[in-house]
C-alpha cells in the first residue's frame, strides 16, 4: 500500500511537471488512481505514448463530459517502476502541444 501511495505520488508529480498539466480533485483522497488534465487531447496523448509502447491514462470525456477531452485518469501500483513512469513524462514533455508551441 505505501508503494503504490509513493509510486501515485510520483507519477503525479511527473505528469504535472508536463507545461499545462494540472492535478484535477487535488484534495479528494485518492490511493494509486488520480485524474490529469492535460494540455493535448486524452486520446492523442495516448496514440503518441502507444508509439513508445507506453498505455497512457483512461481518457474520460465517454463518462464525464464535464471534464474536457483531456482528463484522463492515471494510475500506479506497486509494480510501476520509476523508469516507466519517466519514460512517460519524457514522451508527454515532447508531445506538440498547440497552444505552447504554435
Amino acid at each position: 500500500a505505501e508503494q503504490n501511495l509513493a509510486k501515485a505520488a510520483y507519477l503525479s508529480s511527473a505528469l504535472t511537471a508536463v507545461g499545462g498539466a494540472k492535478l484535477l480533485f487535488e484534495g479528494a483522497p485518492r490511493f494509486h488512481e488520480f485524474v490529469v488534465e492535460l494540455p493535448t487531447d486524452a486520446e492523442e496523448t495516448n496514440a503518441a505514448l502507444l508509439e513508445h509502447k507506453i498505455i497512457g491514462g483512461l481518457p474520460l470525456a465517454r463518462w464525464y463530459p464535464e471534464l474536457g477531452p483531456n482528463a484522463s485518469l492515471w494510475c500506479a501500483t506497486e509494480l510501476t517502476a520509476r523508469a516507466q513512469i519517466d519514460a512517460a513524462a519524457d514522451v508527454l514533455m515532447n508531445i506538440k502541444q498547440p497552444e505552447l508551441n504554435p
